[in-house]
């Protein structure tokens, strides 16, 4: 006895035949004739041997290369990978269908091998076992074995000589004596794997419900999750059939995740709590001005006016970026100095909320002036290395001090 998906598969194909047949049926006789035709086309013994001989204009796959241009004939590409717990995304990490590419007209073939017997396998994977359920079913006059050899020719792509088509423009690279290959075909199988995962994500009846009770207020015990930015892609127009199966089922479209970096929101200014120069300067943000000013002291005549002008340019350059940092942080709300560890001076300085005594008094600007001088000279040291480190003395303190004394405001 036929199994019931065998009987129903073969009745729907019949009804749906006779559906298209019966419009041209003129009289009665004809009809009848359409009828009888319709019971020996889908008769088992009859229909076997035919899908049996057009198994081998499909072919199983799991990368087709239609998805990366739908003109390209390329060998069938079925991807062999072993599951592994490596985080990765990838075949064999998941349990996807195989695709089906191929004559258009034989796509019920591939139907058939995928329907599932009574013991919950395929009629495909009990012919690749050769199994007895399999034998009961195909009891007919034609040879088991013929027929079996004609149905598993749809995988028979994977024993071709492997080729690829120059319309999905393949990049290999070479890599020892053989090469790697750079653009990926479309695991077809993984991309509408995600596109069911998305949909139960979306609109199975347990998401609804609790979007329902969100409306409501209604507390919900699991939840729901959102999917935004989804971008839709089609393959195949409105022939999804000629690119392959399970894009014919999927109506030719599936779901793109957005690949974008991350979105950077600006850091929020770390306040100082011991020193200032220590907690908010980094070297690396004046690492190329202490650098040229190394420069100079290599390359040019000491005591030369030129390089004094150029030694006075580049300090305040330092000194007006560090600034930078100043205002940053007195954009912060006034009083938050008031729990820190800072020295007087550097309170004063940098808290928004002592604003007016910083216009008003002059005694914390000295301190905050040889406090940038030790900073400078410090500084200087480690951007350059210490070896390399022309020596700054007394002369060259008391030369800086000078220097942030006659632009002291530019400090204030």
């Amino acid at each position: 006895m036929l199994e019931p998906s065998v009987q129903s598969f073969l009745s729907e194909r019949r009804t749906a035949w006779l559906k298209e047949k019966l419009k041209f049926a003129k009289t009665e006789a004809e009809q009848q004739d359409i009828e009888r035709a319709a019971a020996d086309k889908f008769d088992l013994a009859n229909w076997l041997p035919d899908a049996a001989k057009r198994a081998g204009q499909l072919a199983m796959v799991t990368h087709p290369g239609k998805f990366s241009h739908p003109g390209a004939k390329t060998s069938s590409v079925i991807a062999d990978a072993e599951r592994k717990a490596d985080g990765y995304l990838r075949t064999g990490n998941v349990a996807a269908e195989f695709d089906v590419f191929g004559n258009a007209a034989a796509l019920d073939v591939q139907k058939f091998l995928s329907l599932t017997l009574s013991d919950g396998q395929t009629v495909l994977a009990h012919l690749e076992q050769d199994t007895p359920l399999i034998h009961q079913q195909f009891n007919i006059p034609t040879a088991f074995q013929k027929l079996r050899q004609g149905l598993l020719s749809i995988k028979s792509g994977a024993a071709e000589t492997v080729k690829t088509s120059e319309k999905i423009k393949q990049v290999y690279f070479p890599v020892d004596d053989g090469y790697h290959l750079l653009s990926l075909l479309t695991p077809s199988g993984l991309m509408f794997k995600l596109k069911e995962r998305i949909n139960v994500l979306r609109f199975s009846e347990a998401a609804k419900q609790a979007r329902n009770d969100r409306r409501n207020q209604i507390h919900h015990e699991q939840g729901f999750d959102e999917l935004y930015n989804l971008t839709v892609i089609g393959f195949g127009g409105t022939k999804p059939q000629n690119i392959s199966v399970l894009n014919n089922q999927n109506g030719g479209t599936a779901y793109l995740l957005p690949s974008l970096p991350p979105p950077l929101e600006l850091r929020a200014t770390q306040k100082p709590t011991t020193n200032f120069f220590a907690q908010s300067l980094y070297l690396k943000d004046y690492q190329d001005k202490f650098k040229a000013l190394h420069k100079l002291f290599l390359d040019a005549v000491p005591n030369n006016i030129a390089v004094r002008e150029g030694r006075d340019y580049w300090i305040l350059q330092i000194v007006e970026q560090l600034m930078e940092k100043v205002w940053a942080i007195r954009e912060l709300p006034g009083g938050w100095s008031e729990t820190s560890a800072l020295p007087p001076a550097q309170k004063l300085w940098l808290d928004a909320a002592n604003a007016q005594r910083r216009d008003s008094e002059d005694e914390w600007l000295d301190e905050i002036i040889v406090a940038v001088v030790s900073w400078l000279g410090i500084a200087y040291k480690k951007a350059v290395g210490e070896q390399k480190a022309i020596p700054l003395g007394d002369p060259e303190s008391r030369a800086f001090r000078q220097l942030l004394t006659e632009h002291r405001e530019v400090l204030r």
